[in-house]
């Protein structure tokens, strides 16, 4: 394309890691062009955030067979409030190795997984990006400290807007100095906070980019509690929602959809990327785009497919991956099924609408720092959710028909609580994915990729073991009566969509793909600033972390080119 313009920098994604870096980029006057694999999202079409179960055909749950085969942890994502958001599996296939299990999540939509994330926003400590030398003396520490990102964490809190509390930081899990008030907590759990009390393990308010008030010409939460499905008002955030409309008024910014990218060119004569090719996804027709830097955002999976299908002559196994790391140590938090009961306390009270803002409003950090006699690294967080919802409560999965049964169901609707949790992933060689070698191609034509990864690793079924002990323990102190459960296997990697690692950061370019500025060590014009970057998982949910790398690395690269340094 003759005609194509040169821009400063092409950002390729527009959800957590692309939106931020896209709006740090041209606001501060760099020429940038972002790349969208999907279409532009209208909230008031495409969100249906008040529509009940009883208003859709199957009750929400699709025709069955409609979506095929689900892998375990996207069940509950793909439902008919949002089988048009996703993509399914069955119909856009990736590939497993032998014994392999690995759920990938894709939502190709400007904005991104942000258009149904968790919310979640509780920011990494010190410990964690220096667990090796902090902790244990396990795995590696990140070329960066808390001190590095934690300016960029404040400015990525003010920006999207986070409710919580500065004063109930706890050990190793910092607090935002500027969050909004944090939400109002449910009756059951205070009942649980005064449970783990008594065990000397403290409960806090959890940090939500979910708005409690006015902020930034957005309305606060009205309490609907279908945040997984979108929101029609902007009052939790989302990169379509809040960075997108603050940059399309921008003549040096532009959003081009449609547009799946599926290599980094690069320049002979100077080794630098010059660009990416990409796919209009209407034609199937491949096009070039040409930029200055190129940053890859377009989640963990999707920018180690566009660097491993980047291979040239110099580069055999891959754009950047002189380290043969490329693909490897990708992470996920162990994860398992919830348990649940309820407390007889508050069974046959009187109904009330306890959706809040789609979200548990306290949650329990971690709390095992300097346990002895571990049989497994590092620790969890709990998050527990309780009170009257869109669902039917606990009562409905007892056996029963009659009245009889509809008065226990009733009884017990506002009584319901259910805990899990997140314990901290470790990062192995051996969990890695690769181009298919049968030559699996996407809906576009790019060659797709293979996993093989395995959660079921020792120190994670014993950190699950003492996870589902840890609840019990709270649960019985708060009073709550569980029902009885079975001990699952960790669920597989990427179930829980806090998928990382694959293009880790690191100081000597010998065993890392990144600096500490999220740039390639073999291409510094290529940057990577999605959770592929992470060298750790953490207990603590990973969007925040996303969005301040992010924020740190295009910052970085605004003032190089202000240095003329690009």
């Amino acid at each position: 394309m003759a005609s194509e313009p040169l821009y400063d920098v092409i950002v390729v994604g527009s959800g957590a890691a692309g939106g931020i870096a896209g709006y740090v980029l041209a606001t501060q006057g760099l020429k940038v062009l972002c790349l969208e694999a999907g279409r532009m999202i209208d909230p008031a079409k495409d969100f249906y955030t008040h529509k009940f179960p009883y208003e859709w055909p199957y009750r929400g749950g699709g025709k069955p067979g409609q979506y095929g085969h689900l892998p375990q942890g996207m069940e509950w994502k793909i439902k008919e409030w949002t089988d048009h958001l996703y993509t399914i599996p069955d119909q856009d296939p990736y590939a497993l190795a032998p014994g392999a299990k690995f759920t990938w999540t894709r939502l190709r939509a400007v904005g991104g997984r942000t258009n149904v994330w968790g919310r979640g926003s509780d920011r990494f400590g010190p410990l964690d990006f220096q667990p090796k030398t902090l902790q244990d003396g396990w795995g590696d520490d990140w070329p960066i400290r808390y001190e590095d990102v934690a300016p960029y964490y404040e400015r990525v809190e003010q920006l999207i807007g986070v409710s919580g509390s500065h004063d109930a930081a706890v050990y190793n899990t910092p607090s935002g100095e500027h969050l909004l008030p944090p939400f109002n907590a449910r009756c059951g759990e205070m009942l649980i906070k005064k449970g783990a009390a008594k065990l000397g393990i403290k409960v806090a308010p959890k940090p939500l980019a979910v708005l409690s008030q006015p902020y930034g010409g957005r309305p606060p939460c009205h309490f609907c509690g279908a945040c997984n499905w979108g929101c029609d008002v902007s009052a939790r955030f989302s990169s379509l929602d809040v960075l997108v409309p603050k940059l399309q008024h921008l003549s040096n910014f532009e959003l081009r959809t449609n547009s799946p990218v599926h290599t980094i060119l690069r320049d002979p004569g100077t080794g630098k990327a010059r660009g990416v090719t990409y796919i209009d996804a209407a034609t199937k027709l491949e096009y070039e785009a040409y930029g200055k830097t190129v940053v890859l955002a377009a989640s963990m999976v999707e920018s180690i497919r566009i660097l491993l299908n980047s291979r040239d002559r110099e580069y055999p196994s891959g754009l950047g991956n002189s380290s043969g790391t490329l693909g490897h140590y990708l992470m996920e938090h162990v994860a398992f099924n919830s348990l649940e009961g309820f407390f007889p306390q508050l069974a046959g009270r009187p109904v009330t609408n306890d959706d809040g803002p789609g979200e548990s409003c306290l949650y329990i950090p971690r709390y095992n720092y300097g346990a002895k006699n571990k049989k497994y690294l590092r620790g969890w967080r709990f998050d527990f959710y309780t009170g009257c919802g869109m669902g039917p409560g606990p009562g409905a999965a007892f056996p029963g028909f009659g009245s009889s049964y509809k008065q226990k169901i009733k009884e017990l609707y506002p009584a319901a609580v259910s805990m899990s949790g997140y314990g901290e992933g470790l990062p192995f060689y051996s969990n890695y994915v690769e181009i298919d070698p049968d030559g699996l191609r996407d809906r576009y034509g790019i060659p797709q990729v293979r996993f093989h990864t395995d959660a079921e690793y020792p120190e994670a079924l014993a950190i699950l073991d003492d996870m589902y002990g840890g609840i019990e323990e709270i649960l019985k102190a708060s009073g709550a009566e569980i029902f009885p459960y079975k001990k699952v296997a960790p669920y597989p990697l990427g179930s829980v969509t806090h998928e990382a690692g694959g293009c880790r950061m690191g100081s000597d370019p010998r065993t890392s793909v990144l600096d500490e500025w999220n740039r390639c060590h073999d291409m510094k014009n290529v940057l990577v600033t999605d959770a592929s970057c992470f060298v750790t998982h953490p207990e603590k949910q990973t969007t925040l972390t996303i969005m301040a790398l992010s924020y740190r690395a295009a910052d970085h690269l605004a003032e190089e080119f202000r240095r003329g340094n690009v």
